[in-house]
This record gives C-alpha cells, structure tokens and sequence, in this order.
C-alpha cells in the first residue's frame, strides 16, 4: 500500500515514527506531505506538495499524522482517496482537560469543540489510544462504531531496550514525563518523603505545565531521597537514566483523562524491561494486569503508592516476573510491525464502501 502521510505532524513524536516504522518494514511506502509553516500559508503549501505527489504516481491512502485536528477537513477537500485521522484523544482534552487551558475563554473552547467536529465528521477512518477512547468518540460525535478503531501507540523500536545498563547502587524509582495534572507528580513527592530512610531513591524527568507547584512542593517536604532532571535530555541519555533505574512510574491523579489514556512512558516500560507502578484507572487496565505486567495503585493515593515500591524493591523475584511478563507482552502484541497491521486492518476493515 501506498501511504500519504499528511498534515501538520511531528514526525518525531513517538507515535507516528512507531507507525512510519511499522509500515515501511511491513513493505508498505509512506510518502509525506508535511508542513510547518505559520497560519493559513502552510495550506497553500500542503495543497502544492500534495498537486506534486499525485503528479508522482499518487498514493492508496491517505493517513492525518498526530497532532493533525485542524489539518483533517483540508486533506479530505484535497484527496480523493480515504482520509484516516490518527486522532489519539480530541483536541478538547489536550488543550482544556489536561493543560487548563481556555479556562475563562468560552469562545477558544467553543473553537476547539468545532474543531474536533470538523475532523472527525470529515474523516473516513479515525485512530485513538483505547477502547475507552473509542467509546467516548462514538456517543460525544454521534459516530458509527465501524469508523473508529483503537490502535495502541507502542514505542520506538530504534530506541534500544539494554539490560545491561549498569543499576544505581541505591533502589530508584524513576518518573520520566510531562508535568500535566493527570500525571500526579503530588503523590510521587510524598511517597518519596514517605521512603526517606528505606533505602529507596526517586528520579523524576521532566518539566511542564505544573512544574511551579512540583517545585514548591519539593522545596516544602525537603525529601532528600529524591533527584529532579529538569533538563532536556537526549534519547541515548534518557534511555540510560532510565534504565539505570529499578522501577518505572506512571500517573497517579485522579482524573478523567486517566480513564480513556495511556502514557508513552508505559510502552518505553515495557520494552525496556522495567518493572511498571501505575494507578488504576480505566485506559491503561486495557492493556496491563496489575499482579502480573505492572503493579497498580489507588490513584491520589501517595501511601499505597510508597508500599507498592517498597513491596517491588523487598522482591526481586517479582520484579522480574513483571518486567519479563511486560516485555513479552509488548513483543507479542506492541512493536511497531504489529500495531502497522492494526491501522491496515482498520483502513481496509472499510474496503468495501470506500474506494482502496
């Protein structure tokens, strides 16, 4: 199949190099269409590089890379091939839900509503992270059930899962991630007060929306057990701080997003051996056992959090066994390879009303 990859994306963001990836080595060829440019110029230059790909011999399909929202009805009035929009989750919920963002702007939050309207009444095909996601656009959209079809994110093959990265001399639980209010950065602080003195250290990675309130926090607890890499840090580097590491950390808070999200972290978890804690919550209960693939918490629940790494890191064996279950379970059903076979089946699941 001849893939147009289309649109605004980053071509860098994990999800669509995990599908480029999937679907060049299934023999598929992508062809991209991208641009970057500011305001209404980069349609101009997206209907010019597209005029140049069907003069090259055309395409089967076209897929709307993530993040593509406002890019889905312009691919739709240009193609005449099926439109598949890789929506991960509405625009709606990345924008207000989980950034708090518009909060006294009813007229950006209507906008970004019509937005997320548009796209999906215009596209043929739409992507999302889970069941529960695709649940929530059918009745919010009023779609049919046979449009939209989960297909999970995965992560990076190119991203090398060593083994034989030397472990930190003391037990360490890293987070590595955005600081968005569903991540609950509050609890993972408290439990890191809480292990003073048991033997256990905290890594977190990253910075955010609400970077100001982690950092307050930390300055009034004081845990001295714990380290903040705010820094950028490259994948080589990442990777390496990351399994140096004992036990990775997912989210915590209790929020909606929770319900109908996974975070990318858990796909690098797995693939990279490490033994993941994340809270209970709907989204990632789709893909993960607590006992046997991860261990899960009470979410907003900073003491069951802080007895959880304190259980993984007084049993080795049970590390083991979870990061190995979670490692084949993503080799078994989350590589790039296999989840390219979940979009095709999704594009061609509509074969017989849409011309492929």
């Amino acid at each position: 199949m001849k893939i147009c990859y289309f649109g605004i994306y980053d071509p860098e963001f994990g999800r669509n190099k995990v599908y480029f990836s999937g679907l060049r080595d299934n023999g598929h060829e992508i062809i991209e269409c991208r641009d970057d440019s500011r305001g209404l110029l980069k349609y101009f230059h997206l209907a010019r590089r597209h005029r140049a790909v069907l003069k090259a011999g055309g395409y089967d399909t076209m897929i709307v890379g993530y993040p593509g929202h406002v890019a889905v009805p312009f691919a739709k009035i240009l193609s005449k091939k099926p439109v598949v929009f890789d929506a991960l989750c509405t625009l709606y919920e990345g924008e207000v839900i989980s950034r708090g963002k518009y909060r006294y702007n009813p007229f950006m939050r209507s906008w970004i509503s019509f937005i997320d309207m548009a796209a999906v009444k215009t596209a043929d095909v739409i992507l999302v992270e889970t069941n529960a996601q695709k649940e929530f656009f059918i009745e919010k959209f009023n779609l049919p059930p046979g449009k939209v079809f989960r297909v999970f994110t995965g992560t990076d093959d190119e991203v090398p899962a060593e083994k034989s990265i030397k472990k930190r001399g003391t037990f360490t639980a890293v987070f590595r991630g955005k600081f968005l209010p569903e991540a609950g950065l509050k609890y993972i602080v408290e439990a890191a007060k809480a292990l003073e003195g048991r033997g256990v250290d905290m890594l977190i990675i990253g910075s955010g929306h609400v970077e100001k309130e982690v950092a307050s926090l930390i300055e009034s607890l004081g845990p001295s057990n714990l380290e903040w890499i705010s820094d950028h840090l490259s994948t080589e580097e990442l990777t390496e701080k990351m399994m140096s590491c004992h036990v990775s950390l997912g989210q915590f808070e209790k929020h909606e997003r929770l319900e109908r999200t996974i975070p990318h972290k858990a796909f690098e978890s797995l693939a990279r051996w490490l033994p993941y804690i994340t809270g209970r919550a709907g989204g990632i209960s789709e893909l993960l056992t607590d006992g046997k693939d991860c261990l899960m918490v009470n979410c907003g629940d900073s003491p069951d959090l802080a007895l959880k790494i304190l259980e993984l890191k007084n049993d080795p064996g049970l590390r083991e066994a979870l990061a190995k279950n979670g490692h084949e379970l993503y080799e078994s059903r989350l590589s790039p390879g296999k989840l390219a076979e979940d979009v095709v089946n999704a594009i061609l699941s509509q074969k017989s009303h849409l011309r492929i």
